[in-house]
């Protein structure tokens, strides 16, 4: 038990200190979209405003990095990033909230940015749960990140005291993730091995990949320069029958040598020793 509560406290408390003295304090433009506010019952103007809060927090660690135009419209069966570009070529991003829920928007739009930075695409899913765990992890590190900088630079001056719900959302949410102690119990590799079938078959899990979230936000809060690694997770298409290893060791070899370190450890944390390419 007592090891248990110090690792929850962890995720709680450490990384938020670390992850605000490691943090860039540029505030980049975000790459060029719009909002439809069609159906969201709240001005386009409102909503852009909050997301760009939102993707700030992860874009200002991809620096250099080009992207497709998108659009954020409603949807209803839960947010979804579609794989099909609409007419006008941009990426359609579905957000499921609306009226001024502005959590439930920061949770959606994160996590939805978040595979638009991957490079997601439509090939083979089998390790799919492993790009739903970074997006679940984008989420919870944007909000405590924005309950950060709202102290200081909100988007609209009366907004600032909201940053205490976004904290307040995101601490519920880890709260809620009550099979990390699963993972504090047999380590990452044992999780994984436990539940491979299950996370092959329905990657977005959210009680499997929401807990692995977990342990990979005290990682990105530790050093945020590390979502510069997710921009070469999709950089060549996935087989059918890939393995995880395989589809590891694709994103390494990808990666710039400075993001190396990085992926192989997360390799090391699922028991996978990628092989050095020659």
């Amino acid at each position: 038990m007592l090891r248990r509560i110090s690792l929850v406290a962890l995720v709680f408390c450490v990384p938020f200190a670390v992850a605000e003295k490691k943090a860039p304090q540029t505030k980049p433009p975000m790459p060029p979209y719009r909002v439809e506010a069609r159906g969201f019952n709240d001005s386009a103007r409102d909503i852009k405003k909050l997301c760009d809060s939102v993707g700030r927090e992860l874009w200002k660690h991809f620096p250099d990095y080009k992207i497709e135009k998108f659009v954020i419209k409603r949807g209803n069966g839960g947010p979804i990033s579609l794989y099909k570009r609409n007419a006008q070529g941009e990426i359609v991003i579905r957000l499921d909230t609306g009226n001024t829920l502005w959590s439930q928007y920061s949770y959606q739009f994160a996590h939805e940015f978040c595979h638009v930075l991957c490079g997601y695409d439509e090939d083979y899913p089998g390790n799919k749960w492993f790009e739903e765990t970074l997006a679940e992890t984008a989420s919870l590190f944007a909000m405590r990140a924005m309950a950060r900088s709202w102290k200081t630079d909100p988007p609209y001056g009366h907004w600032r005291s909201y940053r205490d719900a976004l904290r307040s959302y995101a601490d519920d949410v880890v709260r809620k993730r009550t099979k990390v102690h699963e993972i504090y119990e047999k380590g990452l590799a044992g999780f994984y091995k436990t539940h491979q079938a299950r996370l092959t078959k329905e990657p977005c899990d959210r009680s499997l990949n929401g807990a692995m979230s977990l342990i990979f936000l005290k990682l990105f809060e530790e050093d945020p320069s590390r979502w510069g690694a997710v921009r070469w997770l999709n950089s060549a298409p996935s087989p059918k029958g890939e393995t995880f290893e395989q589809y590891l060791t694709k994103w390494r070899n990808a990666a710039p040598e400075k993001h190396r370190p990085f992926i192989t450890k997360t390799a090391r944390l699922y028991g996978i020793e990628l092989k050095v390419e020659k």
